[in-house]
């Protein structure tokens, strides 16, 4: 049935992805909580209020819930084993990588590169972020026709 029991034939391909999705984000969450200057995505800069400076306060609490959620959503998935939970959990992850592409397309400076072309990040060079919202919808795609 492939590396994790479900209860139908989900694909092997699927379920690999889904554990990178679970390194990536689990490890994204926990870097970027701690060091948000490891956001690759994300402006990073200062927010005052008052006379008290906060560092990268969005950056660290957009990471955290998003690297926390989309973790545990990927891994109830494959613990679970359901096609509802692996839907869910992709339907998750189409959600997250269109509303980035989205944000850096309207939002960014120069996002198009980002979203369209290999980019450096923090991590090293990284694939289109479009690439992701693809690959996706095709896994997306294979869980519903999987029998």
């Amino acid at each position: 049935n492939g590396l994790f029991h479900s209860s139908f034939q989900a694909p092997t391909l699927v379920q690999i992805f889904f554990v990178i999705h679970c390194v990536w984000t689990g490890m994204m969450g926990v870097l970027c909580t701690c060091d948000p200057s490891w956001s690759p995505i994300t402006e990073n800069g200062t927010f005052t209020r008052d006379k008290e400076k906060f560092q990268h306060p969005n950056v660290r609490g957009a990471w955290c819930v998003r690297g926390g959620s989309m973790f545990i959503v990927a891994a109830g998935a494959l613990y679970f084993g359901t096609r509802e939970t692996y839907l869910i959990a992709m339907a998750a992850s189409i959600w997250r990588e269109g509303y980035d592409c989205i944000e850096m397309l309207l939002c960014k400076r120069d996002g198009h590169k980002i979203v369209f072309r290999p980019w450096m990040s923090p991590l090293g060079p990284m694939p289109p972020l479009g690439s992701f919202l693809v690959m996706n919808a095709f896994a997306f795609y294979a869980i519903l026709k999987a029998v």
